[in-house]
């Protein structure tokens, strides 16, 4: 059963237009940031005073996980994921660091045993930012928590779905880097080793 939750917060978690996957222990775990407007089909702006106040996002934050499921998806080779739970989070513009208001969502996916997504797409773009880029970050981690693989996205109105971890992608991984580093190490040790007992020899 999913869960839902909103909240205002009392300070700057993450930048407008930035978004964030963590694959671990069976769970695919996202943060995303987004200004209102993007979600064109809401007007949260009830007495139109030009500021969302708390009161007035919680009564439209249905609507916001209703725009959320429909707009925000994850897949495998055998379609959607489910999710699990979304916690909502409203930033108003309260200082001077966040120059408009914000909606930081923080949602978790069920993972297919022995299958990994393949696909990421964000349909949430607001009509009057066409060229606004959504910057995200993709973790894939062991269950000690150490990094096995990252890749870097970049989300538009144009390319709103992402392959994860592809050939073509821009992934590093970092198990492969890590092995490849330690077969140079062993080789090392073994040259300097072979090296020393000609040596004595």
């Amino acid at each position: 059963m999913m869960t839902v939750m909103a909240t205002v917060a009392t300070a700057h978690v993450m930048s407008v237009d930035r978004a964030t996957l963590n694959f671990r222990d069976g769970g695919a775990y996202m943060v995303l940031s987004i200004a209102p407007s993007a979600f064109a089909n809401i007007k949260f702006d009830d007495n139109q005073d030009g500021i969302i106040s708390l009161a007035e996002f919680q009564a439209h934050q249905w609507q916001v996980q209703e725009a959320f499921v429909q707009k925000v998806q994850l897949k495998d080779e055998n379609g959607p994921l489910a999710l699990e739970g979304l916690f909502v989070n409203f930033e108003p513009a309260h200082s001077p660091e966040l120059a408009q208001e914000c909606i930081v969502m923080l949602a978790k996916f069920s993972m297919r045993q022995g299958m990994m997504p393949t696909d990421w797409s964000i349909g949430l773009w607001a009509s009057q930012f066409k060229n606004n880029d959504l910057n995200a970050t993709v973790t894939s981690q062991a269950t000690d928590g150490s990094v096995l693989a990252q890749q870097s996205l970049v989300f538009t109105p144009k390319e709103s779905s992402q392959k994860l971890f592809n050939k073509g992608s821009r992934a590093m991984t970092v198990g492969l880097v890590m092995a490849f580093f330690l077969m140079i190490s062993m080789v090392l040790r073994w040259f300097f080793r072979r090296k020393r007992i000609n040596g004595v020899r």
